[in-house]
């Protein structure tokens, strides 16, 4: 006996068609998801992190397992490193304000800015991490 269905095989025009409209599709929804992104970043709110500023190369340790060393922060950021936030277990590339972040190398700051990316914090001030007196319990 002979099947009731004819299967068939899909013609290959309709398998282009098909792959056309696959294609097109993920193309349309790469740029929605590449505008809705660059359009996030723009309205950002600042936010703010405490850490250590430090250089992109050596991170929080500086190979000595000290943090906050001045003086190789400056000397890698001279050799090409960006400078760095280690704040906890992260490490922030920061991008702007080069003097400020020269300055206080090796310190203990507040930083501003917005997110660029994953690690990146544009900044938009730098101030130094001030304790006060009032929030530090002391063990007697």
């Amino acid at each position: 006996m002979k099947p009731i269905l004819n299967m068939r095989q899909p013609s290959r025009s309709i398998l282009r068609v098909f792959l056309a409209l696959v294609i097109s599709s993920l193309a349309a929804a790469a740029g929605m998801w590449a505008g809705t992104s660059i359009v996030g970043r723009q309205d950002q709110a600042v936010m703010q992190w405490t850490g250590v500023v430090t250089d992109s190369d050596c991170g929080s340790t500086h190979g000595t397992k000290f943090h906050g060393d001045a003086a190789c922060t400056r000397l890698c950021v001279s050799l090409g490193a960006s400078y760095a936030l280690a704040a906890g277990q992260r490490i922030y590339v920061l991008r702007g304000h080069a003097a400020e972040l020269n300055a206080f190398a090796g310190d203990m700051v507040v930083v501003r800015g917005k997110m660029v990316g994953r690690n990146a914090v544009a900044v938009e001030s730098v101030d130094p991490y001030i304790l006060r007196a009032g929030l530090v319990k002391h063990s007697n």
